[in-house]
């Protein structure tokens, strides 16, 4: 009495096929045995071979986003009855109770990653399924005992109700509950509802370095002179992508004028959710000027089209423009790209990412007025700072290549401030031979006390709860001795001397930002050069593995938003959300599979 037709149309070929009219038996679908000629050998398959079967079929199905009903398709069981007629294609039902039991082996594993990290960060974003049902994806990101930075995704929660700052908040604490996870560091975009949620759960929060370009970019492209030159250069394009006769004019065009190399280049419009694509359309546009101009003179095209293209391509003077355009885009494309990966960390490259952006944007007497405007406005955005962006000076302190900070000089004594303050607070502990984090030796932080809450930050020195001291005075030194040594004999046989923890960790401090980078350490990459050196910098690498962990942009939950299209899509809209969240869950987490 409930369920949708296929269960009705399952019910009926199980229960009632001989019942049904031989008419009505011809209609349904071909048999398997109409497909094959060959008979099923005797003998049945190992369980061993039936278990690594099943466990590859649903690989395929999470890896490549396949719907579960394949299992049932004739033509696939018929692909299969070919290469293994002995092996049992699972049921749906069982297909869905065994990737269930997976996702639990693979949470599993995961928390056994997640336990060895004393300090992770996360990303957080939300997008909109085709039901309109509201999801937000939290991804973590750690650096492993091996200096290999690890991220995964926790969860696919949907959020009913108001996106409220409060809600968000309650749906992020239970993510944390139910991984265990350390107080982390957060990265997303500067939504005021995102803002709020991270005040109220009191965590530390950076912007998304990629959705304040995206910001600047397009704040700065809304003079009239520019959306003048935006709208026309959208008409255009607009017109070729309505017409197909049109289209293969152009291409014929480019046949004449071009090399082989940009003939059947189409031309490209922009989208409003990213501002590099307006960059792309410009760039295209360029390119094919001259067919564009040759193709508008054309008297033999219709009137309407040729009113059309002399109305909207550019003239001389828009193409100037257009190009100075692109000159001052471009490098906040690559900027993107950089701070958008999520493969190596990024946290370390915003610094001089800016600093390239404001010498790409300085104001030249040479340049047209709208052009001096753009760059004025990007100058000013990208000029503003917040408190959250002294994560990303220390990250850069901590990158052995960029510590001397030569390219803002201005913050040097800042940061080596905040480094003071942090590394006082790092306690050093060994671990025990029996447990499993790590062998006897290695240094690590305990979690509740190994680094300040990173509000501290930006708090003055004397206010970090750790006494700052100035690396140019001698500090305090310790006699040693045995524990049952008199006093009265200590000047004679005192055998040493050692430092207490302030001055042991100011003079750690000074033998990292006084090291020299070698020929051989160009070679490496900022992690490798820490997994080679962390022991002989035992505080400052756990800071390290904190701040680099930090991702520069959200972009990790955002690139679960194109996977969300893929599995809820126009045949699959009735998925179930603890399935949607299955199948992201185990497509994101493969490599734990």
């Amino acid at each position: 009495s409930q369920g949708n037709t296929t269960n009705f149309r399952m019910h009926i070929d199980g229960e009632h096929y001989g019942d049904l009219e031989p008419k009505l038996k011809q209609k349904s679908q071909p048999r398997l045995d109409s497909f094959l000629k060959t008979n099923k050998p005797v003998g049945k398959i190992s369980p061993e071979r039936q278990s690594t079967i099943d466990d590859a079929l649903n690989k395929m199905i999470v890896g490549k986003v396949l719907p579960v009903s394949i299992v049932d398709n004739i033509y696939f069981r018929a692909f299969v009855e070919l290469l293994d007629p002995r092996y049992q294609v699972p049921s749906r039902p069982t297909v869905i109770k065994r990737l269930e039991e997976k996702k639990l082996k693979v949470e599993d594993k995961l928390k056994s990653q997640l336990k060895l990290s004393a300090d992770i960060s996360i990303t957080h974003d939300g997008w909109t399924s085709l039901n309109t049902e509201s999801y937000y994806t939290t991804t973590v990101h750690f650096i492993d005992n091996d200096w290999c930075l690890q991220s995964a995704v926790l969860g696919t929660i949907k959020l009913a109700g108001s996106h409220t700052g409060q809600n968000i908040a309650n749906e992020l604490k239970n993510t944390q509950d139910r991984w265990s996870l350390p107080k982390p560091t957060a990265t997303s975009d500067n939504a005021a509802n995102e803002q709020k949620a991270y005040e109220i759960l009191g965590w530390n929060r950076f912007g998304c370095y990629g959705h304040r370009i995206n910001l600047i970019v397009k704040n700065s492209l809304s003079f009239p002179e520019v959306t003048r030159v935006l709208g026309k250069a959208r008409t255009l394009v607009g017109f070729f992508h309505k017409s197909s006769s049109m289209t293969d004019m152009l291409h014929e065009k480019q046949k004449l004028l071009f090399s082989d190399s940009k003939v059947g280049h189409r031309l490209l419009i922009d989208v409003a959710t990213r501002w590099n694509s307006t960059l792309f359309m410009l760039q295209r546009l360029l390119e094919q000027a001259p067919v564009l101009m040759a193709l508008a003179n054309d008297t033999s095209l219709p009137k309407h089209a040729s009113t059309t293209l002399k109305n909207s391509v550019f003239n001389f003077d828009e193409l100037t423009l257009v190009e100075n355009m692109v000159k001052i885009l471009v490098p906040f494309e690559k900027a993107t790209t950089l701070v958008c990966a999520d493969q190596h960390p990024t946290m370390h490259k915003v610094l001089p990412i800016v600093t390239k952006l404001m010498r790409a944007t300085e104001i030249s007497d040479d340049d047209a007025a709208v052009i001096k405007k753009i760059k004025q406005k990007m100058l000013a955005e990208m000029s503003k700072r917040t408190q959250s962006e002294d994560i990303s000076l220390m990250a850069c302190l901590l990158n052995p290549f960029t510590k001397g900070l030569d390219f803002v000089s201005e913050e040097r004594e800042k940061a080596h401030a905040l480094l003071r303050g942090l590394v006082c607070g790092i306690t050093i502990v060994k671990k025990e031979k029996d447990t499993q984090e790590a062998p006897e030796g290695e240094v690590s932080a305990e979690k509740d006390n190994n680094v300040p809450a990173l509000p501290n930050l930006n708090l003055p020195d004397n206010e970090t709860g750790h006494e700052v001291h100035d690396l140019s005075q001698p500090s305090a030194v310790k006699k040693l001795k045995s524990a049952d040594t008199d006093d009265w004999l200590e000047d004679v046989v005192c055998v040493g001397e050692s430092l207490d923890v302030g001055s042991a960790a100011e003079h750690e401090i000074e033998r990292y930002l006084g090291c020299q980078i070698d020929a051989v350490d160009h070679n490496l990459t900022v992690l490798e050069w820490w997994k080679k050196n962390s022991l002989f910098f035992p505080r400052i690498s756990i800071l390290a593995k904190k701040f680099l962990a930090i991702p520069a942009s959200s972009v990790s939950s955002e690139r679960v938003f194109s996977l969300g299209g893929q599995i809820v899509s126009k045949k699959r809209c009735r998925l179930s959300h603890s399935n949607v969240d299955l199948f992201i869950f185990l497509n994101k987490n493969m490599k734990y599979w």
